[in-house]
């Protein structure tokens, strides 16, 4: 197991274009600064015990505790006192939404967590499933046997599917709105964040949650403080930033960014920023060259 671990730098930021699995072991280890990241996270804690300060609530860990965080999402990590070991897995978004399918979100679970709360509900066999699951990805991260990368896309996925199925079962059951047909808006938001890369419409949702325009429309600018064709270009527009940050050409992206041709995502992103796909590179590889 000494060969798995990792030097912790306190680098937040992912080197790889797809995935990476880290193992570390640190000891009285100081709080780390508040911070977020562009790349989903999920944190699995081996040993010790540690808070997390998110959206100004605090999340007690103890071990085998894990905790799912979607990109955006400011936290703070406070370990206590003694030895502190955890693994972390961090997913690019876009290689997320490529080992997804049309009718599989594998992001599903770190957006319930947003919704629901940080810490994934498993009984005690689910968490030596995932943790087993974890250390055959350390393993053969750190290895080069044949069938290296087919493996760990395959476990990978195994992973999210399982953390998903743990998800999708500790869901609490909302509240029905009486109003139009009964259909809480929550439902209606979570489809939309597992969605949003494929063509909704206003009319798709009230067909397909049996709700008027007009309640719709002002249920969810309620809920969000902006309208659904916002909410969604926002969604659309972060991700954008992200391939782009990844290294993802602007003429390849803007399907995978629900977009179906590319001048429509070139006005959208261009507005939205301020700046064109290209001019935002530009600046990118300025600043890196600066450091």
């Amino acid at each position: 197991m000494n060969s798995y671990y990792d030097e912790y730098t306190g680098y937040q930021a992912m080197l790889s274009s797809s995935m990476e699995i880290h193992l570390y072991r640190n000891k009285d280890m100081a709080p780390l600064e508040e911070h977020c990241h562009d790349f989903y996270e999920m944190f699995f804690l081996a040993d010790g015990n540690v808070t997390f300060l998110i959206d100004e609530e605090e999340y007690v860990m103890n071990r085998e505790d894990i905790l799912l965080l979607p990109p955006g999402i400011f936290h703070r990590e406070i370990p206590g006192p003694g030895y502190y070991e955890r693994i972390i897995l961090r997913l690019n978004p876009w290689y997320l939404t490529r080992l997804s399918t049309r009718k599989t979100n594998l992001a599903s679970c770190f957006v319930f967590s947003e919704e629901k709360g940080y810490l994934l509900k498993a009984e005690p066999f689910e968490r030596n499933r995932i943790r087993a699951v974890l250390y055959v990805l350390l393993q053969e991260t750190k290895g080069n046997d044949f069938g290296k990368d087919i493996l760990i896309e395959s476990e990978l996925k195994r992973l999210l599917i399982m953390m998903n199925r743990c998800q999708s079962l500790n869901i609490p059951a909302e509240k029905a709105d009486t109003q139009e047909g009964g259909k809480n808006m929550q439902e209606i938001l979570r489809y939309i964040n597992q969605h949003y890369t494929e063509n909704i419409t206003l009319d798709l949702l009230c067909e397909k949650f049996y709700i008027s325009k007009f309640y719709l429309s002002r249920s969810f600018e309620r809920l969000t403080g902006q309208s659904i064709y916002k909410y969604i270009l926002e969604k659309r527009m972060i991700m954008a930033r992200q391939l782009l940050l990844f290294g993802e050409r602007p003429t390849e992206i803007y399907t995978l960014c629900g977009f179906t041709n590319y001048s429509n995502f070139y006005r959208a992103f261009k507005k939205y920023y301020e700046m064109s796909p290209s001019q935002f590179l530009k600046n990118i590889t300025s600043m890196e060259q600066m450091t």
